[in-house]
C-alpha cells in the first residue's frame, strides 16, 4: 500500500488483497492508463466533470484506492485538510441519538455477504467499528432519523474508505444525497417513487400501462438502500457506488426503472391483473445483473428523458428541498450546514403536509348530514375514515411488520415489509373541498379509475369550480407576479370559477371604457347614443378566446404526444392571463393614442410571457421544430387579441365605434387611418 508519505498516494503500488483490483492479479494497461487520468483529476487538475465521467464509464473507478480519494470530492468536500482524529474523539461525548439500540440491532446483520474469509473476531470488530460510526454520525447531526437499510450503505464506506475517513463521507452522504430518506417520515422517500410511473410512460408505454395496477412500491428496498440490501457482490455494489455517488440522486430511480425495462418480456408473461405477482416479481432485482449495461441504458434514459420533461409534470411535484432537486442541475457545491438548512425546511414542509392531511381528512369524515351517517355506518363495508372515491382509488402505503418484542432490526426490507390499504396515499388538495378523481400512478391518466360523476350531473361541473375566493385571489396574484410555475400553483386543482369571472369582469370594463373612448371621441354631439354592440363584441371576443383557443392548443398538444396539461388546465392557463387586461382596460380610455399604444403593449407582453413560460415546459417534449411552432402559434394568436382589443376599443375614433355624426363612410375611412398611424 502506499504510505502517508507517498506524494501520490491513489497510485497503486501492488495488490494486497481481493479488494485492491476486485479479484484482478494485475492491472491491464487499460485500467492503469485510466487509474492515471483519474489521479489527474482528482490531485492535479482537481476536475470534477472529468472524474463524474470517468466513475459512469465502464469499470467505474477501479479500485478502493481510487475511491479513497476520488469519492470525498463526489460527495463534495476536501479530506486532504480534515483531522479524523478530532470528531473521533469528541462525538463520544454528545448526547445518546434516539435510535441507537435500533442501530445495535440492524449491526448485528451486517456484513453477510461480504467481506469474504475474515474470521467471526474480524467480522465482530468490523460491527463493532460499523456501530460506532453510524452512532457517530447521528449523535453529530442529531436530526437525522435511522432507517431500515441504512447500515447496508454504511458498511460499504466502511470497507471502501475505512473507519477513520467514512465517517464525514457518510455524513456528507446522509445530509445532502439521502437526506430524503432520514427524515421522521417515510413521505419523502415514496415521493421518489412517484417518478417511476412518468419515466416509465415516457419510454415505453405498453409497459407502462401493463404495470398500472401495481404501485410502485417494489422499489423501495432497492432505491432506499442504494441497492447495497440487494446486491451481494461487493465488487458490483461498490462500482455502482461509483455511478450514483457521481449522479444526481434521481438517477437511482431511472437505473431501476432501466431494470424494469429490461425485463419487459418476463413481466408481459405475468397478467395485468395480478398485481400481487408483479409486485413480487420486481421486488427482486434480477440475477445476474449486468452493471455495466445497465448503466450505459440509465444515462441514455436520463438524457433522453430528463427529470423536467417527465409527463404530467412529475418533476414539478417533487419537493423544492428534495435531494432529487438539490444534488440536480447547478446545486452541487453544498457544505453540512446546507444539509441541515434544506433538511430544517423539509421537514417543516412535512408537518405542514401531514397537518393538513389530518383537518381534510376531518372534514370529509364529518361531511355528511346525520341521517347520511347513520345510514352510512350500517353498510358492512364502509369506512368512516374513506371516501367514496378514495375507496374506489386507494392505493397503499408501506408499513413494516414489527413483530412482538418490537425488534425492528430483525426485520427484513424484502420479505417483511408489508403494503397495507391507505386513505391517504393521494391526499386532497389542500385548497380542495371536493377530493379530485385520481387514477393510477402508472396510468398517467390514460387508464383512470372509475368515477361517479356523470356528464349530466351537478357533480361533474362543481368539482371545475371547487375553489374559494382566497385562492382565486391568490392565483391572479401569480399571474401577475410569476414566481414559480402557474401549473404548479393550480397543484392538480384548476378551476373554471375565476377565468369565468375574470372574462366576464373583462367584457363589462372593455364595454365601459370603450363607451368612455367614445364619449370623448364625440365631444360636441348634442346626443350621445351608447353602442351596444361593443358589448356583444367584447363578450364574442373573450369568451371565444378564452374558450376555443385552449382547446385547439390543447389538442394540438395531444396530437403530438405532449399530453401533460390537461384540457381544464388549459382554460385555466388562459383564464387567469386575461387578469392583466383588465388594468389595461380600466386605464386605456385615454384620447392620447400612443398611451394607449403603451398600455396595450404592457398588457400584450406580460400574458403572452406568462402563457409562454407556463407552455413551454409541456409543448417542449415534442420534436423541436414542432414545439417552436406551437409556440409562435400562441404568441400569434395573443398578439390577435390585443391587436383586436386595441383598435376595437381603446383607438380613439375607432372605425368599429358607432359613428353619430352621419358623415358616411368617408369619415369612417378617414378614422380607421388615423388610427392606425396613431394619429
Amino acid at each position: 500500500m502506499a504510505s502517508k508519505e507517498d506524494p501520490n498516494p491513489l497510485r497503486p503500488t501492488h495488490p494486497t488483497s481481493d479488494e485492491d483490483f476486485q479479484g484482478k492479479d494485475l492491472p491491464s494497461q487499460q485500467e492503469q492508463n485510466k487509474v492515471n487520468r483519474i489521479i489527474d483529476a482528482c490531485i492535479i487538475n482537481r476536475n470534477l466533470d472529468q472524474l463524474i465521467a470517468l466513475s459512469t464509464s465502464t469499470g467505474g473507478l477501479i479500485n478502493d484506492q481510487i475511491r479513497k480519494s476520488a469519492w470525498p470530492i463526489l460527495l463534495g468536500y476536501d479530506q486532504r485538510g480534515s483531522d479524523p482524529t478530532d470528531s473521533a474523539q469528541s462525538w463520544r461525548d454528545l448526547p445518546r441519538h434516539k435510535d441507537e439500540h435500533q442501530v445495535e440491532l440492524d449491526v448485528h446483520r451486517s456484513f453477510i455477504y461480504y467481506p469474504q474469509n475474515e474470521s467471526e473476531k474480524q467480522l465482530d470488530r468490523r460491527k463493532q467499528e460499523l456501530s460506532s460510526l453510524i452512532t457517530q454520525v447521528l449523535r453529530q447531526h442529531p436530526m437525522l432519523s435511522y432507517f431500515q437499510g441504512f447500515h447496508d450503505i454504511v458498511q460499504v464506506f466502511l470497507l471502501v474508505l475505512d473507519v477513520d475517513h467514512a465517517p464525514e463521507a457518510v455524513a456528507h452522504l446522509s445530509l445532502l444525497r439521502i437526506r430524503d430518506f432520514m427524515l421522521p417520515s417515510l413521505s419523502a422517500s415514496v415521493a421518489h417513487l412517484r417518478l417511476l410511473p412518468s419515466i416509465l410512460y415516457a419510454e415505453d408505454q405498453k409497459l407502462c400501462l401493463h404495470l398500472s395496477r401495481t404501485q410502485p412500491f417494489f422499489a423501495l428496498a432497492a432505491t432506499l438502500t442504494l441497492y447495497a440490501h440487494d446486491i451481494q457482490e461487493y465488487g458490483d455494489i461498490a462500482r455502482l457506488f461509483d455511478f450514483l455517488i457521481a449522479q444526481p440522486a434521481v438517477v437511482s430511480i431511472y437505473f431501476f426503472a432501466v431494470i424494469i425495462l429490461s425485463r419487459r418480456d418476463e413481466l408481459f408473461e405475468i397478467p395485468a391483473d395480478e398485481p400481487e405477482m408483479l409486485h413480487s416479481t420486481l421486488s427482486k432485482l434480477p440475477k445476474p445483473l449486468n452493471l455495466e449495461e445497465l448503466i450505459s441504458r440509465t444515462v441514455i434514459l436520463f438524457n433522453d428523458h430528463p427529470p423536467e420533461k417527465l409527463p404530467r409534470r412529475a418533476w414539478a411535484k417533487i419537493s423544492y428541498y428534495s435531494v432529487l432537486k438539490t444534488t440536480y442541475g447547478i446545486r452541487r457545491n453544498q457544505t453540512l450546514k446546507d444539509g441541515e438548512a434544506l433538511f430544517e425546511m423539509q421537514a417543516l414542509e412535512l408537518r405542514r403536509e401531514e397537518l393538513r392531511k389530518k383537518v381534510m381528512t376531518r372534514i370529509w369524515k364529518y361531511r355528511r348530514p346525520v341521517g347520511g351517517l347513520a345510514l352510512y355506518s350500517l353498510t358492512p363495508t364502509a369506512s368512516d375514515n374513506l371516501a367514496p372515491e378514495e375507496m374506489a382509488n386507494r392505493g397503499y402505503d408501506v408499513v413494516v411488520d414489527v413483530d412482538e418484542g418490537g425488534d425492528l432490526g430483525h426485520t427484513d426490507l424484502q420479505e417483511d415489509l408489508e403494503f397495507h390499504s391507505s386513505n391517504f396515499n393521494d391526499p386532497p388538495n389542500s385548497r380542495s373541498k371536493i377530493p379530485p378523481d385520481t387514477s393510477g400512478p402508472f396510468s398517467n391518466g390514460q387508464n383512470p379509475a372509475p368515477s361517479k360523476r356523470f356528464l349530466w350531473t351537478l357533480s361533474f361541473y362543481a368539482q371545475f369550480f371547487d375553489v374559494d375566493t382566497s385562492e382565486v385571489l391568490r392565483r391572479c396574484t401569480s399571474s401577475l407576479y410569476p414566481r414559480s410555475p402557474f401549473l404548479d400553483i393550480l397543484d392538480g386543482n384548476p378551476d373554471l370559477y375565476g377565468p369565468f369571472w375574470i372574462a366576464t369582469t373583462l367584457v363589462f370594463i372593455l364595454f365601459l371604457t370603450a363607451t368612455i373612448s367614445q364619449y370623448l371621441a364625440e365631444k360636441g354631439v348634442d346626443h350621445f347614443e351608447y353602442n351596444f354592440q361593443l358589448l356583444s363584441g367584447a363578450a364574442g371576443l373573450i369568451y371565444g378566446y378564452t374558450g376555443f383557443v385552449p382547446i385547439g392548443l390543447w389538442g394540438l398538444l395531444r396530437w403530438f404526444g405532449a399530453e401533460s396539461a390537461t384540457l381544464v388546465e388549459c382554460w385555466a392557463l388562459y383564464g387567469y392571463a386575461n387578469v392583466i387586461w383588465i388594468p389595461v382596460a380600466l386605464i386605456s380610455w385615454s384620447p392620447v393614442t400612443a398611451l394607449n399604444y403603451v398600455f396595450v403593449a404592457i398588457g400584450f407582453v406580460m400574458s403572452a410571457v406568462f402563457l409562454v413560460r407556463n407552455l413551454w415546459p409541456v409543448v417542449s417534449v415534442t420534436e423541436a421544430k414542432v414545439s417552436r411552432v406551437l409556440v409562435i402559434g400562441v404568441v400569434a394568436l395573443h398578439a390577435g387579441l390585443a391587436i383586436a382589443i386595441k383598435f376595437t376599443f381603446f383607438a380613439h375614433g375607432s372605425p368599429a365605434i358607432k359613428d353619430s355624426t352621419g358623415d358616411g363612410k368617408a369619415e369612417g375611412a378617414e378614422k380607421m387611418i388615423r388610427s392606425l398611424l396613431g394619429l
